[in-house]
Parts: structure tokens; C-alpha cells; sequence
């Protein structure tokens, strides 16, 4: 049995910065993995980064476009201007009474390539029929 985790599970949170650029987001997401166990290689070939895709890898022979977008679910503070110096301090002091919201935030996970050329060639066979 595994014990290391999908590759589709391993998600990072980058910054904004980090996010607008390509290299940076494939890196630190190729760094996750790693940890992770996994033997990740970046593959040189071309993305459409305005979609949100930053790169392509192969994991242990499978393909994974990475894609960076707004997906991981967390919790922002709402802060009135008059009151952010007073708002910023109650959480760090454990106040929970602070109005928050929850949001999306930036996330870069994979999704595995399927080689449809693969399935063109050899379609998938059917599963005999049990006899009763």
C-alpha cells in the first residue's frame, strides 16, 4: 500500500507573487511533491498560461498539467477601516469574535494528462459477462 499521497492531492498556496510567475508556481508545487516522495520532471513544452496552466511534468511516468487558480477555500477577516489596527489584534489574542467570511484563494494543484491518442488505438475492452 501507498503511503504517499496522489499527486492530484498535493495542492500549494502561493502568493499572489508567486503566482504571476509560471516558474515559481511549477517550482514550489514540483517542491511539495518531492517531499511528497514523488520523482518529478518538468517537460519543456508549451501552456496557455492565461487559462491558469503552468506547466506540464511527468511523475514516475504519468503526465500532470499543473494549473494555478482560485480553488483553495479559507477565511478572510472583515475589517472596517476605522477599526483594522484593533481587528488585527483580536485574532492574534484569540478573540473569535471577529466577522469573517470564507473565500477562495490561490491554489496550484496537477491533473493527470490521459493519452487519448493511446485509447484511439486500443479502445478499452469490455468486461466478460458473468454467467449465472
Amino acid at each position: 500500500m501507498e503511503h504517499r499521497p496522489d499527486p492530484i492531492q498535493i495542492i500549494t498556496r502561493p502568493s499572489t507573487s508567486v503566482a504571476q510567475d509560471r516558474i515559481q508556481a511549477l517550482g514550489a508545487w514540483m517542491d511539495a511533491a518531492r517531499h511528497a516522495g514523488w520523482r518529478v520532471d518538468p517537460l519543456d513544452e508549451p501552456v496557455d498560461w492565461p487559462a491558469g496552466e503552468c506547466g506540464l511534468v511527468d511523475i514516475e511516468g504519468l503526465r500532470y498539467l499543473l494549473r494555478v487558480g482560485l480553488r483553495g477555500r479559507t477565511r478572510a477577516m472583515l475589517l472596517p477601516a476605522a477599526h483594522a489596527d484593533r481587528a488585527v489584534a483580536r485574532p492574534v489574542a484569540g478573540d473569535t469574535a471577529s466577522a469573517t467570511r470564507p473565500v477562495l484563494q490561490l491554489t496550484t494543484w496537477a491533473e493527470p494528462l490521459l493519452d487519448v491518442e493511446l485509447y484511439r488505438r486500443r479502445p478499452p475492452r469490455a468486461l466478460p459477462r458473468r454467467e449465472r
